[in-house]
This record gives structure tokens, C-alpha cells and sequence, in this order.
């Protein structure tokens, strides 16, 4: 069993100061340009003060994308236009500087870290960097069984807790998250409709190559499946 108690993890975490946020926002308040005509510019940086306990806000100097990677096991079902087992390809793109993420990080230099939590396929194919944090290979077909065991979820979780304080440690003042992922999107939607208690219809897209009719509804199918 899993040993793991979020709430001793979130005592942890120091909150965006809420009175520092309202100092943000009566600054803001006080500026020439009219509320609302940097769009969410004006929410964001009102966050950024929070986040940083400071007004006005600190300029941004060592920002990273931290990607986290890995293969959906419900990608088998035909959910993606990506075949199963294919996030690897997607990461050795990145790290050739081929993908959107890795043009637009390149030109505002901003580095680019990538983790393996659970690729489906050989860690001796990417940098030893990359693999370290790997909590298995590739998830399990969340239609008919866990995604992984409370000892892998734990094992996930405390990698994330690692490599936050490993950021800090290094003075990253900002980390932009993303994921590298085939059937993402499919996982994604089985976590906001439980949370949110709606069916799956409402929560499924069709990923982020545009999938057909039929393969919606099979993801539809594997969401509720799952849920």
C-alpha cells in the first residue's frame, strides 16, 4: 500500500498571498491604461505578484518548460490519431529541436527539460536525464484497469515533489508545464469528468490532431469505460 498523505504535502505549499494580490490590484487600478486592455495580462501579473509577495512584480529571468512524457495504455483503443506506443518519437523531437514547443522556447531562450515518467519504449533510446524519473513503461488501459498502482502513483508524485524543489534549488523562478503524450487527452478527460461530475461527452475533444467521428466516440466509450 501506498504510504503517501497529500495533506502532509500541501502544508507544505506556500500560497499565492491574498492581500499582496489585492495590493496588485489597487496598483494596477491607479495605471493610465484602463482595466481590462492588457486582456489576461492584467489577471496574470496580478497572480505573479501573489505568487512572488511582491509589487510590483520581479521581472522574470530563469523561466524553464518542464515537459512530463509518457504512453497511455487506453491509446491502443484507437482514441489518438497517433498510434499507441509513440510519445517517444514526440520526445526525440523535442530534444532535436524540431517541435513547436522547442521553436518558440529557442527564440525566447527559454530551456526546455524533459521527463520520462512512462514512455513505452527502451530507456536507452533517450538521455540518461530524461529516464531517470521513469515510474514504468507505459500506463495500463485505464478502460479495465489502474493506470498504475498506489506504489507507482506515489512514485510519480514524489518524482514531481523532487523535481519542483530541484528547479528552486537551481533558481528557476518560473516553470511552465507541459506534457508529451499519445491518449493524453483521453486520461485528462476521465480526471475532469469525475471531478466535475459530468458525463464524457462533455469533456472529450478530439486531441491535438483532430481525430474522426469514430474515433470520438471511442474515446467517449473509453472515458466512460474508465470512469
Amino acid at each position: 500500500m501506498s504510504s503517501l498523505n497529500l495533506d502532509d504535502f500541501s502544508d507544505l505549499i506556500e500560497r499565492p498571498d491574498g492581500g499582496i494580490r489585492r495590493d496588485a490590484e489597487a496598483r494596477r487600478e491607479r495605471q493610465i491604461v484602463p482595466p481590462g486592455a492588457l486582456g489576461r495580462l492584467d489577471d496574470l501579473g496580478e497572480w505573479l505578484a501573489a505568487a512572488q509577495s511582491a509589487v510590483p512584480v520581479r521581472p522574470i529571468e530563469r523561466p524553464r518548460v518542464v515537459l512530463f512524457a509518457g504512453d497511455h495504455g487506453v491509446a491502443g483503443l484507437g482514441v489518438s490519431a497517433r498510434p499507441a506506443g509513440s510519445a517517444g518519437e514526440l520526445v526525440r523531437e523535442v530534444l532535436e529541436g524540431g517541435r513547436p514547443v522547442s521553436v518558440l522556447a529557442r527564440r525566447l531562450g527559454v530551456p526546455v527539460r524533459i521527463v520520462d515518467m512512462a514512455l513505452d519504449c527502451d530507456p536507452e533510446a533517450l538521455p540518461e536525464d530524461v529516464v531517470r524519473h521513469r515510474v514504468r513503461r507505459g500506463s495500463g488501459r485505464i478502460d479495465v484497469e489502474d493506470a498504475l498502482t498506489p506504489q507507482e502513483a506515489e512514485a510519480a508524485f514524489r518524482a514531481g515533489v523532487a523535481l519542483a524543489d530541484e528547479e528552486a534549488d537551481s533558481g528557476t523562478d518560473l516553470v511552465v508545464l507541459g506534457d508529451v503524450s499519445v491518449g493524453g487527452t483521453t486520461a485528462a478527460g476521465v480526471l475532469v469528468a469525475a471531478l466535475c461530475g459530468v458525463d464524457a461527452s462533455v469533456v472529450t475533444g478530439r486531441g491535438g490532431l483532430a481525430i474522426d467521428d469514430l474515433a470520438w466516440m471511442r474515446k467517449c466509450a473509453a472515458i466512460r469505460d474508465a470512469l
